[in-house]
């Protein structure tokens, strides 16, 4: 009897972090979807409030850590608890870097306002933004219901993002030939799409840390 509360107790307390884990996603594809308005219509103020939500991000992974280490420690988990307990630990972390891309797009949102803007090259980003935050919320989907059919599908889906950033270097280089005065302008949109292409290599790993959670097969360490 006291076996089986003790085992009710480590589920609880680890579908209580696994709430907060999927919370901090949701404020994540949050910071994703302002940082890409304020490309298009930059607001200061706005810009700044996505800054600041940065630090929230940053305290809820330090607390899921915390939480997930306590948990580990206090009850030594094995095999599928184990990987249960490690993955909030992986998943924060990597939406921690997906926001901080987001604060970095918001960063650079001003100097791309200052000039006129490429449209050509503005509207490949906002698609990898589309693509990326699309991916962000499945993969929360993913890992809430352990779907490994979801998780491989969104790796597949990272692809269009890699070639969606390939064709925004090529056409930056284009364009900067083409109008040399929008150079600073075309290279701090190189460097955003770097981070939506970044963000979604973060997508990736978190839905291979489901598929890891799921079977214990490390997908990284894999020859396929």
């Amino acid at each position: 009897m006291t076996h089986e509360h003790i085992v009710k107790k480590f589920d609880r307390n680890l579908e209580k972090i696994k709430v907060s884990v999927l919370e901090m996603g949701e404020i994540v594809i949050q910071q994703v979807e302002d940082a890409t308005a304020v490309l298009v219509t930059f607001d200061s103020k706005e810009a700044d409030r996505i800054t600041m939500l940065d630090r929230w991000v940053n305290g809820l992974n330090k607390e899921i850590y915390d939480r997930a280490e306590i948990l580990i420690v206090r009850r030594q988990p094995m095999a599928l608890d184990l990987r249960q307990s490690l993955a909030p630990i992986n998943i924060s972390s990597e939406l921690e870097r997906i926001g901080d891309h987001a604060k970095s797009t918001a960063k650079r949102a001003e100097i791309i306002n200052k000039g006129d803007p490429v449209q050509a090259a503005l509207d490949l980003i906002l698609e990898m933004s589309r693509l990326v935050q699309t991916m962000l919320r499945d993969v929360l989907v993913a890992y809430a219901n352990l779907d490994v059919e979801l998780a491989a599908e969104i790796r597949m889906r990272d692809r269009e993002v890699d070639n969606l950033n390939k064709q925004m270097l090529e056409a930056a280089i284009a364009l900067t030939r083409a109008m040399p005065e929008n150079a600073e302008a075309l290279i701090h949109l190189v460097l955003i799409s770097r981070n939506f292409e970044r963000a979604g290599d973060h997508v990736c790993n978190i839905a291979r840390f489901v598929h890891q959670i799921a079977t214990g097969e490390d997908l990284k360490a894999s020859v396929t």
